[in-house]
């Protein structure tokens, strides 16, 4: 069914000229409207995205239990433990609060309880057991204080925090209920923790994920646990499930409260680890856990360069496999400022040893302060999730970029494979990330009609013109440039016309052309794009004039009228009646006074 665009689609004329035999008509289209006292221009919701704030919170993590329901639900830290649902990852509705952290009486009675963690409880992560039918929900805690208990007869002093929790449920959604392991009926035969209550007497001990005891004696024996300050505690957050392609299931952490560092185990059960498997991974501001041992024997190794000195934690894991190594993925630096960011480690075996990639393979998986964003700052605690064939990283970051802190909010884009040198000169398979991103983008491909064919078509005009539909969008300024080498820009230094030609004609709804990176190459418009149409047995171009690029995206100098700033990941777009198009061609002129311009990418949207 042919696809109209807005009612609000300019009503130019369809004027025809004649050059020679050949028809040409102007073709009503839209570019998106930036009213008046708006900073951000409105866009059809059919064809494109945008990163806005579709959620509150901290931390998300994406469930995808749409085989289940037919939804993705994502879970987050904000005061409680929140939840949204979605059926396409880009509209997000309110389901709620998804726990009660509530200490019933033995009875299973609501008339004796009390609070198990006090309000302080993050980064929820979500799996689902086929075999037993039941959705597990980690999560870290602080727990509320035990009055009752008086430090003495062996018992610690110290208040613990940022524990390790973990609830059931039949529902993704809600009436989560905490696992206790002093008790068979909720824990399950075989699961149950046989720590010395009387070292460990507090009410919120049988809950913990892990046997204290069995955890402590993990922890101190990789680098110490600083229990001894924390009633005996070991501190534990960010518990990350994961499920490897034969089954077997792990849960990834981060042990802190002593080196921070981001440890691994084999779970026999989700309720039960195998603590012989338990690893340490990494370690802060080092490549490799070897480095770390190296160290701490004297000897002088080198140091990651894009973790800061001033705080001490590797946090957030997510683990996902590609190409038969594993790649692990986390957060560095601190969440309230605009240094967090996520980076990437690989590895041959699901728990390592793991190699923290340098900045020159391309160690940042996403950072807005790389991108020189002045929009985007935090881009932090995430998940990695494949969606139609296609890899996406979700992540939060602040809802004021200047103000920072810790209100966040949930964003998505698309991270690709891309093939580099390692360090030893080897091939090796990294990702890269097309944001962090706050403009109009395409749908999410899975959930669209219209999807990019660019990158079916064979593009001419130059000889890098290549780089134009190579699926990389330019988005970071202050990348090393061993490892930014691999994603160009389309570089002109006269008016020049590119084409795209496909093998027959297709149905195209929109085209978009991504400006440079740097604001000394960027285009203010295109002059022209053609779009070569077949209609009723004849050849018909089809064109657009002046499309602009939004001056939403853009800062300009008071005095001169210089641009001093380009928001990465920006594109000038144009929408129009679905068209059958051979081959499209786009002419971009290089500005007076301006020695050349940069294309990152174009994106054709049809099908």
């Amino acid at each position: 069914m042919k696809k109209k665009i807005l009612t609000i689609v300019l009503a130019a004329a369809s004027v025809m000229l004649f050059a020679g035999c050949q028809k040409q008509y102007e073709v009503a289209s839209y570019q998106g409207e930036l009213k008046e006292g708006e900073t951000k221009s409105d866009y059809n919701k059919e064809l494109f995205y945008r990163n806005d704030k579709k959620t509150s919170g901290a931390d998300p993590f994406i469930l995808d239990n749409t085989e289940i329901d037919g939804y993705y639900y994502q879970y987050v830290t904000e005061g409680s433990l929140f939840c949204y649902r979605s059926k396409d990852l880009m509209n997000w509705e309110s389901v709620g609060n998804t726990l009660d952290n509530l200490e019933f009486a033995e009875d299973g009675s609501q008339t004796e309880f009390r609070r198990v963690t006090d309000n302080q409880m993050w980064a929820p992560e979500v799996v689902y057991d086929a075999e037993t039918e039941i959705y597990y929900m980690f999560f870290s805690a602080s727990p509320a204080e035990d009055t009752e208990v008086v430090a003495g007869n062996g018992v610690e002093e110290g208040h613990p925090y940022e524990l390790m929790f973990v609830a059931t449920s039949k529902y993704p959604d809600k009436e989560f209920q905490l696992v206790n392991f002093k008790d068979e009926a909720s824990c399950g035969a075989g699961n149950l923790h046989t720590y010395d209550e009387g070292h460990y007497p507090h009410y919120y001990a049988k809950y913990l994920v892990f046997d204290p005891q069995e955890y402590r004696d993990f922890s101190d024996a990789n680098g110490g646990s600083r229990a001894e300050e924390y009633a005996g505690y070991t501190g534990g957050i960010d518990p990350h499930p994961y499920v490897d392609e034969d089954g077997t299931k792990y849960l990834f952490w981060v042990d802190c409260r002593g080196s921070d560092r981001l440890v691994g185990v084999k779970m026999d059960n989700w309720l039960k680890p195998d603590w012989s498997t338990a690893t340490a991974l990494t370690y802060h501001t080092y490549y490799t856990v070897d480095d770390w041992k190296a160290e701490k024997q004297g000897q002088t190794v080198e140091k990651v360069t894009y973790e800061l000195t001033n705080v001490s934690i590797n946090e957030g894991p997510q683990v996902i496999k590609h190409n038969d190594k594993y790649y692990l993925t986390f957060s560095v630096n601190s969440y309230n400022d605009s240094s967090y960011q996520v980076a990437q480690a690989v590895s041959d075996n699901v728990l390592g040893p793991y190699r923290k990639l340098t900045e020159e393979e391309g160690g940042i998986v996403i950072s807005g302060g790389t991108a020189g964003s002045q929009e985007i700052s935090g881009t932090g605690h995430h998940t990695m999730l494949e969606v139609g064939g296609k890899l996406y990283i979700v992540y939060h970051r602040h809802d004021d970029f200047v103000v920072a802190g810790h209100k966040r909010n949930a964003a998505i884009d698309e991270v690709k494979w891309i093939t580099i040198k390692d360090k030893d000169g080897n091939n090796l398979d990294v990702m890269y990330t097309n944001g962090p991103t706050c403009t109009v983008q395409p749908k999410i491909e899975a959930f669209a009609e219209y999807k990019n064919i660019a990158e079916e078509a064979i593009v001419s005009g130059s000889e890098d013109a290549s780089y134009l539909n190579d699926g990389l969008l330019s988005i970071y300024k202050y990348a090393r440039e061993e490892f930014i080498k691999n994603i160009k820009e389309t570089s002109i230094t006269e008016k020049t016309t590119f084409t795209f030609d496909f093998d027959s004609a297709r149905t195209v709804r929109a085209v978009m052309i991504y400006n440079s990176k740097l604001e000394n190459t960027c285009f203010e418009k295109i002059s022209r794009i053609e779009l070569v149409c077949e209609e009723n047995g004849e050849e018909v171009t089809r064109f657009i004039k002046d499309l602009e690029f939004s001056s939403e995206y853009y800062r300009t100098n008071d005095l001169d009228g210089s641009i001093y700033y380009v928001t990465p990941g920006a594109a000038t777009y144009a929408e129009f009646d679905e068209l059958n198009v051979k081959s499209i061609r786009i002419t971009v002129e290089v500005p007076e006074g301006q020695e050349s311009v940069g294309i990152s990418e174009v994106r054709i949207l049809g099908k």
